[in-house]
């Protein structure tokens, strides 16, 4: 139809053909389209010329034009079918058209279905004695359309709409706590990662301070060995007296400096192994909820430097043990002025007060270590305390 409706359309005016008249081209227009393109050359009787292919077709007018009287016919034709409605077509047998009403189905057949066995031995009417029948029931239908469970279904849809929202807000809910909770958890982390990094940074910084002073010194001895190594075989085939003794004697207090370098102990020297009884995967067992249980190195005394808490036990059985020796000291010394009656400073008691002037300071010394080392261990206790 759409086909058909486009052959039957006028190309100036882009609707159907009114009154077609033909040119000598054999091309049809309107007449009116045709009286329009000749309202141009009014006065001048020049040929027209065909919209579609230009070629010139003498006239008198547009009247004077061949009508097309079988497009014209084709036109009316077409307008009646296109105004009149169209019949339903059947779906199944190749758009036959639905003339017949089943009394048996109640609904529109074609004449093919009419025959087939689906409707075999069914009662047939017209369609417009169906269509009385039909409107007949329909008053019927519309009372047992009304009084269907409205209500019911309404306060049925009313509580899903309830339940559904409630059911919504609580998973919502759920969804926010969830949520909420693993932010805290990862902030629980990052927080307990941050003090875990910053405590070892902190005792990367400690074990800085106590080895680059020793290993500045330990290799400034070795520069100087080498360069005394060095002055002795530059010189030591030396002819010259002068020069030999002169390097000689540079060389010699080289040798004093180097030798009166002193070289840390073997055990203060080492860094006793820093981690020890520290293995993350000793967090594998936590539960999410522990986080805050991990250790952290000063919490599990798990670094120590240049000795551990048995050194600091040795420290005090010496200075208790020198405590007791200078106690002793003291009162042999005091027995043996009151044996003189006076206090004179006789050879064995001027040596005997200059041990004696030694072994304090050294117990000074001592003192002061242990009291230093048994502060950073008060520290160190509080701390795990104020953290647990």
């Amino acid at each position: 139809m759409e086909q058909l409706e486009e052959e039957l359309t006028c190309p100036v005016c882009c609707g159907l053909f009114e009154d077609p008249r033909v040119l000598l081209c054999s091309h049809s227009f309107c007449r009116k389209c045709l009286e329009g393109l000749l309202e141009g050359t009014r006065g001048f009787r020049t040929p027209l010329k065909c919209p579609t292919c230009r070629k010139e077709t003498p006239h008198n007018g547009a009247n004077s034009l061949q009508v097309n009287y079988t497009l014209r016919g084709i036109v009316d034709k077409f307008s009646r079918i296109k105004v009149t409605p169209r019949m339903a077509v059947c779906k199944q047998h190749h758009e036959q058209p639905l003339n017949m009403f089943c009394a048996t189905d109640l609904r529109l057949v074609c004449g093919v279905c009419a025959t087939t066995d689906a409707h075999r031995g069914h009662d047939f009417c017209s369609l417009e004695e169906a269509h009385e029948r039909e409107k007949r029931a329909l008053g019927g239908l519309l009372r047992q359309v009304e009084g269907w469970r409205s209500a019911d279904a309404r306060s049925c849809l009313e509580t899903l709409q309830a339940d559904k929202k409630r059911v919504l807000q609580s998973v919502s809910g759920d969804a926010d706590k969830v949520a909420d909770y693993f932010d805290r958890l990862v902030g629980a982390l990052e927080c307990k990662k941050s003090e875990i990094l910053s405590d070892f940074e902190t005792l990367r910084l400690v074990v800085m301070q106590a080895c680059d002073p020793q290993i500045a010194k330990l290799s400034a001895a070795l520069e100087a060995q080498a360069g005394a190594l060095g002055i002795a075989e530059s010189f030591a085939s030396d002819p010259d007296p002068q020069d030999f003794l002169q390097q000689m004697q540079e060389f010699r207090e080289k040798t004093k400096l180097l030798e009166e370098t002193p070289l840390p102990s073997r055990r203060d020297a080492a860094v006793a192994p820093l981690v020890r009884n520290f293995d993350v995967k000793k967090w594998d067992s936590l539960r999410i909820s522990e986080v805050d249980k991990m250790s952290v190195p000063h919490e599990s005394g798990a670094y120590t430097m240049g000795g551990s808490r048995t050194a600091g036990r040795r420290w005090l059985v010496l200075v208790l043990i020198l405590l007791f020796l200078a106690l002793m000291l003291l009162l042999l010394l005091h027995r043996a002025a009151a044996d003189d009656g006076t206090w004179r400073r006789a050879p064995f008691a001027t040596k005997l007060s200059s041990h004696a002037k030694e072994m304090t300071h050294m117990l000074l010394d001592a003192g002061q270590k242990f009291i230093a080392n048994l502060i950073d261990s008060t520290v160190h206790f509080m701390g795990t305390c104020k953290s647990s």
